[in-house]
C-alpha cells in the first residue's frame, strides 16, 4: 500500500514531529511507501526542509502532484481520504486511529 502526503503538511503551522510520528507509525505497521506529494519547483526545498529536521527517515520518494500516484492520501483538499489542515498534536491521534482502522 502506498501513503501519499501533501507536502505542505510537513511545513508550519503542522508540527514536524507529529508530521514524523505519522510517516514512523504508517511505514512500520501499515505501509510499504511513503509519498511527498509537491507542486513543481519545490521538491528539492522540501528534501532540505525534512532533512534539517530529521523528519525525512521514512519518506520513500517526492513526486509530483501531477503525477497522479494511487494510495491512501493525507491532505488539506476535499478530496483526500484523510483531510487535515495540519498535523499536530491536537489531530494526530485522529489521524492515527484513521490509518489503524486501514491495517484491520
Amino acid at each position: 500500500m502506498i501513503l501519499i502526503i501533501e507536502s505542505c503538511l510537513s511545513e508550519p503551522p503542522s508540527e514536524i514531529s507529529c508530521f514524523r510520528d505519522v510517516t514512523l507509525f504508517s511505514k512500520l505497521f501499515i505501509f510499504d511507501d511513503i509519498l511527498l506529494e509537491c507542486k513543481p519547483g519545490t521538491r528539492a526545498i522540501y528534501w532540505n526542509w525534512l532533512k534539517s529536521h530529521g523528519a525525512h527517515d521514512f519518506i520513500s520518494q517526492l513526486v509530483l502532484d501531477s503525477e497522479k500516484q494511487r494510495g491512501y492520501t493525507i491532505k488539506t483538499t476535499n478530496d483526500a481520504n484523510c483531510k487535515v489542515d495540519r498535523i499536530n498534536y491536537k489531530n494526530l491521534n485522529d489521524i492515527i486511529y484513521k490509518l489503524k482502522k486501514l491495517k484491520g
